[in-house]
């Protein structure tokens, strides 16, 4: 079994306190880790790593391999000498209840002189970690992009050869990354607790996955979707959500052998010790609209590479430690895959409990339950709107329900545990701005979250 009868934590890296405008991967992840151990949980899940493209998300990114540069602690720099007391000062703020993006205006320049340095210096590692495939795809892309004012890689306009030196800059910020969150999956691993990662089903348009791998994506001669992402009207949202990447092109992914893909999940096992794919309901069938439309009403379903895609996968890297983010409009193909992949599915409460017909007991133990995730109102806010009419009047009892269910993994947001209201939920589909700020101030004091007595 993947998990058994385990308790986790959802909460991303951005969310963690302290004194840098935004959480990071310093010791402010290190204290985090020492109070999930003491309050019993064992796993932390995350969500996706990468470099934002725009409006902050995770799930929309620069590149599925990179980390996000602005998680890089600052701090752990200073003490390897690549950054000046005044210059890590510079970066000081006081922690508020929501990401400083206005205080992070000047990390990256900070980060590309710690750079700078470390090139001189020579740092342990690098430069085996640079020539990796991505690696070198990121730094070029990444550089390119500067060069044309950051414009997305359709509309570049300076075809200038990238010049060697920022491209050795950019790799060396993708080393700081690896090696901090490496010392953190050290510290969870070394008390007991995994970590649980996040990997999208797709990738941005303006993104080095796409930009060097063209061919696998539904695109026009000019290298614009013909056709995007999203999901049809549900409960978020009555003109359905209109995602915007691009779609695969199955069949060429297929006469490849599943290549990107495969990469894809063993990078993210190299960060994790399991994954949650987000949206897994589109290998079986997903939702194409047309490019250029304003709303995902237009779409149709289109059949995905099902249990294909998952063999090619396995036959490389093996049994997979995945979790199938199972939401939305599920249809019995998408239950056959997952069951035929052997992967547990999700059940989230605040969902749940609208269904008279749920009984908690009846929740399979191959399942993660929780009682809200990223993308819903924080139990405290779903209570105030919902859960009163349904006989819930405090978080505690729909986190308690989470706890005694029959599911393998429970996974309780950190916004639950603090008992926050709807001022604190972290995204809502389909609404473009506001998102992904959400940070806490402190850490709780610790009790028991553990389920094994």
């Amino acid at each position: 079994m993947l998990f058994a009868e385990e308790t986790g934590v959802l909460l991303h890296p951005t969310s963690l306190p302290g004194k840098w405008g935004i959480g990071t991967l310093g010791s402010e992840a290190s204290q985090f880790i020492r109070w999930m151990a003491d309050s019993g949980f064992t796993v932390w899940q995350v969500l996706p790593l990468s470099p934002p493209v725009h409006a902050n998300s995770p799930y929309q990114a620069l590149s599925s391999f990179a980390g996000n540069p602005l998680l890089i602690s600052l701090e752990e720099l200073f003490k390897l000498g690549l950054l000046s007391s005044a210059e890590l000062a510079s970066s000081e703020s006081v922690c508020s209840p929501v990401v400083s993006r206005e205080r992070l205006q000047g990390r990256i320049q900070l980060l590309k002189l710690a750079a700078t340095r470390a090139l001189k210096a020579g740092l342990a590692g690098f430069e085996e970690f640079s020539l990796l495939p991505w690696v070198k795809e990121w730094s070029l892309f990444a550089t390119e992009k500067e060069m044309n004012g950051g414009t997305a890689w359709t509309l570049r306009r300076n075809t200038s050869p990238a010049p060697e030196g920022s491209q050795r800059v950019h790799s060396m910020i993708q080393y700081f990354f690896h090696l901090q969150w490496a010392r953190v999956k050290e510290e969870c691993n070394s008390l007991g607790i995994r970590i649980l990662g996040d990997i999208p089903i797709y990738t941005a348009h303006d993104s080095s996955d796409v930009f060097f791998n063209r061919e696998l994506f539904k695109l026009n001669q000019d290298g614009m979707p013909s056709v995007v992402a999203g999901v049809p009207p549900d409960y978020f949202s009555s003109t359905g959500q209109l995602w915007g990447n691009p779609v695969y092109d199955w069949d060429a992914c297929a006469q490849s052998g599943y290549r990107w893909w495969t990469s894809r999940m063993a990078a993210a096992l190299q960060l994790f010790d399991a994954v949650r794919i987000d949206h897994f309901r589109g290998f079986a069938e997903y939702w194409e609209v047309p490019a250029g439309e304003k709303t995902a009403v237009n779409g149709k379903w289109v059949k995905g590479p099902g249990i294909k895609l998952f063999t090619e996968m396995e036959k490389a890297l093996g049994k997979l430690p995945v979790v199938a983010e199972n939401l939305g409009l599920i249809t019995p193909s998408v239950h056959e895959l997952r069951k035929l992949c052997g992967f547990p599915g999700m059940v989230v409460l605040q969902f749940a409990l609208m269904d008279p017909d749920f009984s908690i007991a009846s929740v399979e133990p191959a399942t993660v339950i929780y009682t809200g995730t990223h993308d819903n109102d924080t139990t405290a806010g779903w209570i105030e709107k919902t859960g009163r009419q349904l006989g819930f009047n405090s978080v505690s009892s729909v986190v308690d329900l989470a706890l005694a269910s029959p599911a393998y993994l429970a996974v309780i947001p950190m916004q639950d545990i603090l008992e926050l209201g709807s001022s604190a939920r972290m995204n809502t589909p389909s609404v473009a701005s506001g998102n992904w700020n959400w940070r806490m101030t402190e850490l709780p004091a610790v009790r028991s979250f553990s389920r094994s007595g």
